[in-house]
């Protein structure tokens, strides 16, 4: 895999990674326009599917276009470290079949495709570290975002990032 980069537009505070077979095998059945945000919000279903290695969800940030930068552990990185301002380590990741990146709005309808942008990556286990990154020039926020940094496991990861995390990455230092 080489390093990939991605636009997401954050319109509902958040931005989900998912093996999509996963996610339908977990709920058995999901139909167009299911509202799966409620499910995972409102049950433990949503412990459930991060602990499983089906979604690795960055949460709580301010609405806006992201930088996502997605890249195996061992690849150079193309975000400078001294810009990283938040780390997140590890999420399990099982990837069955396709990795997906979208805004956690997809959740709130189910629309299969509908703002989906696929990650190439190969199945198989990984611990995911998520980095926030922003780069200010003269009190303003020219170049924020998100690397996704995968390291191959042979076996899926026990959970050791927090899901309390402040990812914010927008909001300049008080």
């Amino acid at each position: 895999m080489n390093v990939q980069q991605f636009e997401v537009i954050v319109d509902f505070g958040g931005i989900v990674m998912f093996d999509d077979k996963s996610l339908q095998a977990y709920f058995g059945q999901i139909a167009e326009g299911d509202n799966l945000y409620t499910r995972l919000t409102t049950s433990d279903d949503g412990d459930k599917v991060v602990e499983q290695g089906i979604v690795v969800p960055i949460i709580g940030v301010n609405d806006s276009f992201y930088r996502v930068v997605v890249r195996m552990a061992g690849e150079a990185s193309v975000v400078p470290d001294e810009l990283i301002i938040v780390r997140n380590a590890s999420f399990p990741l099982r990837v069955t079949g396709r990795l997906i990146i979208a805004d956690l709005a997809v959740f709130l309808e189910w629309y299969p495709e509908q703002g989906w942008q696929r990650v190439d990556v190969a199945p198989g286990c990984y611990a995911v570290a998520v980095n926030g990154f922003r780069k200010v020039d003269n009190n303003v926020v020219v170049d924020f975002g998100f690397e996704i940094v995968l390291t191959p496991a042979a076996t899926l990861p026990a959970m050791s990032a927090s899901l309390q995390q402040d990812m914010q990455v927008l909001e300049l230092p008080a």
